[in-house]
């Protein structure tokens, strides 16, 4: 394996940020060495990469490295080993939660990228997600492009314990093209069990809300996963809705958690999961919203509207 890797594999994005080709890449990759080198070039790589991010922001950056994360950060020794530490936590508590939904391979270690500088992040996400994209603001980005990687805007790391469980949960099911709604509920419920935030809670006020937002349009842009950015409350319901449904197919714990993950392995964003529902489970998903919505038409349009592969 070379030391240095060739520089037109690194092209410079919009603010000069390097932005793999991992096309090229793995094309590489695949044709020069066996299978069972490959996750330790994709290590190699992923630091390589960091190191040439790290020449680019200078300062006091550093990058420090555990059994399956790359770090970089310009925080202190002490902080940088608490913050892997946690990441190791967190990867371990996650994969034990959703084993059987898990890639059968993963490559190479996950880089997190942590800002001192809050313009520097905008400007390195910006070569990640399109000029139209949604992220998280403040909270951080998990970028599922090419080699999946985090990104930090800021070092108080005491407030990213939610979104990193959040967004690594979204990481370990991306393989899976899950839509938009099955994928949001399982991490909610992965981040409650991980890290105590989102519990779930429906009352008076939530059932009437809900009765009074969605109409059968709003529930195709659910289905689709649109709702899940509109600028109004829709986006909150949305979340909140995914997982009433779940819960819903789980039939308070009724069905077999062997019959739920043959559902979450089956289903697929174009239909919103409904041949799933109905082939593993022998229920629709509209029959799930009624007894919160009522009779309707509640059912996902076959094919569901497209939105693309679902991101988080």
């Amino acid at each position: 394996m070379p030391d240095i890797w060739p520089d037109e594999w690194f092209p410079p994005g919009q603010e000069g940020f390097p932005l793999p080709d991992w096309n090229a890449i793995a094309d590489h990759v695949e044709a020069e060495h066996p299978p069972e080198n490959w996750h330790q070039i994709y290590c190699n790589l992923g630091t390589e990469w960091m190191e040439r991010v790290r020449r680019l922001l200078g300062g006091s950056y550093t990058i420090r490295e555990s059994r399956n994360f790359i770090l970089l950060s310009s925080v202190t020794d002490a902080k940088a080993a608490e913050v892997l530490n946690f990441l190791e936590q967190t990867n371990d508590r996650i994969r034990e939660a959703i084993q059987p939904l898990l890639p059968e391979v993963l490559y190479g270690k996950c880089p997190v990228v942590v800002f001192a500088d809050e313009q520097d992040f905008y400007e390195y996400v910006s070569d990640h997600i399109p000029d139209d994209g949604v992220f998280g603001g403040i909270g951080g980005i998990y970028i599922d492009r090419g080699y999946g990687h985090f990104a930090m805007p800021s070092e108080d790391l005491a407030s990213y314990e939610s979104v990193m469980s959040h967004e690594m949960c979204h990481a370990f099911l991306h393989h899976l093209e899950l839509p938009l709604w099955l994928d949001e509920a399982i991490t909610q419920e992965v981040e409650h069990a991980v890290a105590g935030e989102r519990p779930y809670e429906l009352d008076r006020e939530l059932v009437h809300r809900h009765q009074e937002f969605w109409t059968v349009p709003l529930l195709q842009d659910f289905w689709s996963g649109d709702s899940f950015h509109l600028p109004d409350e829709g986006q909150e319901l949305s979340y909140h809705l995914s997982r009433f449904i779940l819960r819903g197919l789980h039939r308070g714990g009724v069905t077999p958690r062997e019959k739920m993950n043959e559902f979450i392995l089956r289903a697929k964003y174009d239909d919103a999961g409904q041949s799933a529902a109905l082939e593993v489970l022998g229920v629709s998903l509209g029959e799930c919203l009624v007894p919160l919505l009522g009779e309707g038409d509640w059912e996902p349009l076959e094919p569901a509207a497209d939105s693309g592969d679902p991101e988080a």
